[in-house]
């Protein structure tokens, strides 16, 4: 199976007619900066337009739960619920661990384990976050520090997904391996055109290309 994964949007919508076709879209956050819900409704829109059966999670820049509930309604929501899509199962998570300047959808790290440790998951196949897992090169910023989610993180370590789509930090892009699993921050898409391309057959590692638009 082909996966295509985006995140961190940001507004910029042009170039999604430029990318290749696949059989599973996924969208990992912040299809805005600091959206309203009209302009979150709107990118919603503009990616079904190109990608009518994407799944995807929002992002911390997306205006809060009600975001999520936008995606409900439209039919593309992967955030907190297990799906099953094309034979696999998938899991997202929306928002991020608290940042150092307030954004719209974030959360503490701790309370969000809580919630997510207290429901029962079952096998999962892809898990996609906006927020990578703290310590395994995708969540790295300039200076060298790990600002990932702990609580994505012991999810993830729970679940032990076969692959894990991320987002959120920019200038950690990378394929990493996170305990057995493959770990992919592909970069923003709207700043770059940076997207994941993804084999996934049926067993085995996924096989993950990082491309940008135009190259």
């Amino acid at each position: 199976m082909k996966i295509l994964f985006i995140t961190d949007l940001h507004g910029h919508f042009d170039a999604l007619a430029l990318l290749p076709k696949a059989d599973l879209v996924l969208v990992g956050g912040d299809f805005t900066t600091f959206g309203t819900l009209e302009e979150f409704q709107a990118a919603v829109t503009k990616v079904e337009g190109y990608f009518p059966n994407f799944r995807g999670v929002a992002g911390n820049l997306d205006p809060s739960l009600p975001s999520d509930q936008i995606l409900k309604d439209s039919g593309h929501l992967l955030a907190q619920q297990m799906i099953q899509c094309n034979g696999v199962n998938l899991l997202g998570i929306s928002g991020s661990n608290l940042c150092p300047r307030p954004t719209p959808y974030e959360w503490d790290d701790e309370q969000r384990w809580q919630s997510l440790d207290s429901l029962s998951w079952g096998h999962v196949d892809i898990l996609v976050t906006h927020a990578p897992p703290y310590g395994f090169g995708a969540d790295v910023i300039p200076n060298g520090m790990h600002v990932g989610s702990q609580a994505v993180r012991r999810l993830a370590e729970m679940l032990k997904p076969r692959l894990h789509l991320s987002g959120h930090i920019h200038e950690a892009i990378g394929v990493f391996e996170e305990n057995g699993s493959v770990l992919v921050n592909p970069g923003p898409f709207g700043m770059g055109g940076h997207f994941a391309y993804i084999d996934l057959p049926l067993s085995g590692k996924p096989v993950v290309e990082l491309q940008t638009i135009g190259n």
